[in-house]
């Protein structure tokens, strides 16, 4: 199996995956192109051998998905992904499209699991990705050793007062396509470099402002983020991040 297979493997899909978004009646809007984009990238993924069995929960986004399916499939861990009930007919169907060339070997996935099932669940690495209130529960009221990992959280910065509409559009936007974000206004951009590491903040810093700001010094000091500035970062957002090894 080759990573042009998968792509062949999805093209030839592209229906289906479609009829499936439309069965989870929801308000994401499942981007074809963009899944094509995310595989595309995984020509540059730096893979090792792992051989382990990974656990991971998600939000539910799709591309989180697709991202972990491909990582896991590289480095030839054994994966279970938890998508919390959410767009739980398309998040199917893109794991039985890579189980179409892996059969059992292949990524699993679990819309829902108990309280019971996680304590009992047995694996070598249990990650949480853009959930922290599941991760508070498994790690304190569970007590399971578990990782959290940012992956599609966005930290907002605008210091434009006649951009209330703009920031309303990009929440609009989040809120549908399952993407975490922060809105930080009315501080200087040092309080908000500082906060957001300080808090372990969204892996991904926008900045929309009318100063003129150093973009390489700010994206030195605000750490293990990819940073935009002034620019919509949406086409390409879930490409960009897709090669954060999560499960290494």
């Amino acid at each position: 199996m080759t990573l042009n297979d998968i792509i062949e493997t999805f093209r030839n899909n592209k229906e289906l995956l479609e009829k499936a978004t439309n069965a989870d009646n929801s308000n994401f809007k499942f981007n074809f192109d963009k899944a094509i984009d995310i595989l595309n990238r995984f020509r540059e993924f730096e893979s090792a051998f792992l051989e382990k069995k990974s656990l991971v929960v998600t939000n539910g986004n799709p591309y989180i998905t697709i991202i972990l399916c491909m990582q896991a499939i590289s480095q030839n861990i054994s994966l279970t992904i938890n998508v919390q009930d959410t767009m739980t007919n398309l998040n199917s169907e893109i794991v039985n499209l890579f189980g179409l060339y892996l059969n059992e070997e292949g990524p699993k996935i679990k819309s829902y699991m108990s309280p019971k099932e996680f304590i009992e669940f047995k694996a070598d690495d249990i990650v949480v990705i853009d959930d922290k209130s599941k991760f508070y529960f498994l790690r304190d009221e569970l007590k399971i050793k578990v990782r959290y990992v940012s992956l599609l959280n966005i930290d907002l910065y605008t210091d434009l007062d006649n951009l209330s509409s703009l920031t309303n559009t990009i929440n609009d936007y989040c809120n549908k396509e399952i993407i975490g974000l922060d809105i930080h206004s009315n501080e200087s951009i040092d309080d908000f470099v500082k906060e957001t590491n300080k808090y372990e903040g969204g892996n991904i810093a926008l900045i929309l402002s009318k100063d003129k700001i150093n973009q390489m010094d700010l994206s030195d000091r605000l750490v293990d983020k990819k940073v935009y500035y002034n620019c919509n970062p949406f086409s390409k957002l879930e490409s960009d991040v897709a090669l954060k090894n999560i499960l290494k």
